[in-house]
């Protein structure tokens, strides 16, 4: 894959995870139900993914079975309280409290793994929380929005945690073959939570949930790993830090969700220590993109 392709596909792809945020709130069903039939559409899209790029599902995972696993139960955990978060508030709110995340990283590489913080790492963590303290406008957790601030943050937290969990799997097991175990994992788990709401979905719902499954899930990673082997890592994390940009601007545009100027200058903030928490480490002696 040429450069310029492999950057227009990452940044197509980076698109579609964006917007998977105003399906959530397009959709009448409840999150778990929405992050139940993501997460089993988007497995067999995924499969399919895999087929066409003729690679195999690891047999054996190497003895990580375990992690695959608890890895599948955190990405449950993250969509759900991802989209929970949406249909309590906006789109806006709930992609830039998710977006704490490297905060989130940070603090728990030194808590757990005693990771010391590199000078750049706690200056972002710094700009996330001031950019938090900007975008969040009640921090009263008793109210609609104080819930669903508190759900963003909690995806913030469990992809944090599903990011450390992957962190030394993905030196045995590539990417898409991970997220398809752990995506078919989350959907299995859910499903007995939610084989009793499936027969009452209604057919609109149904035909948004395959299309969050099949393209914004399964062509998204399709696409983002595609464009691993010829974009250098510092770009794909810049790039992947205009999540939450590309998300806000579509619920401005389709939902009608205005951003306020605190809200702006909030996002900047986040998604500036997004990218900071990234370039350090990265950029040297790297070509490519």
């Amino acid at each position: 894959m040429k450069s310029r392709t492999a950057l227009a596909s990452l940044h197509a792809a980076v698109l579609l995870f964006g917007l998977s945020g105003l399906i959530g709130k397009a959709v009448g069903s409840p999150a778990l139900v929405v992050t139940c039939l993501r997460s089993l559409v988007g497995a067999a899209a995924l499969t399919v993914v895999l087929a066409l790029r003729h690679e195999p599902m690891p047999v054996a995972w190497r003895g990580y079975s375990g992690r695959l696993f608890a890895g599948g139960i955190l990405l449950a955990a993250h969509w759900w309280a991802f989209f929970a978060s949406i249909q309590c508030s906006t789109v806006s709110l709930a992609l830039l409290t998710y977006a704490s995340y490297p905060l989130f990283v940070t603090l728990l590489g030194w808590l757990l793994l005693g990771e010391r913080p590199r000078r750049m790492e706690a200056l972002a963590c710094a700009l996330v929380i001031a950019g938090l303290l900007f975008v969040v406008p009640d921090w009263h957790f008793g109210s609609q929005t104080g819930i669903a601030t508190a759900l963003g943050l909690a995806a913030g937290l469990t992809f944090a945690m599903l990011t450390l969990l992957n962190r030394r799997i993905l030196s045995v097991v590539p990417l898409v073959p991970l997220v398809t175990g752990q995506t078919a994992v989350a959907g299995l788990v859910l499903l007995p939570l939610t084989a009793g709401q499936l027969s009452s979905i209604p057919a609109r719902d149904w035909a948004w949930l395959i299309l969050l499954g099949v393209v914004f899930t399964g062509l998204a990673h399709g696409l983002f790993t595609a464009s691993l082997r010829d974009v250098r890592v510092a770009v794909v994390g810049v790039v992947a830090a205009l999540e939450p940009v590309y998300g806000i601007a579509a619920a401005w545009i389709f939902l009608g969700e205005i951003p306020s100027v605190l809200m702006l200058c909030g996002a900047s903030l986040i998604i500036g220590a997004s990218c900071l928490s990234i370039l350090p480490a990265d950029t040297r002696g790297r070509r490519g993109v």
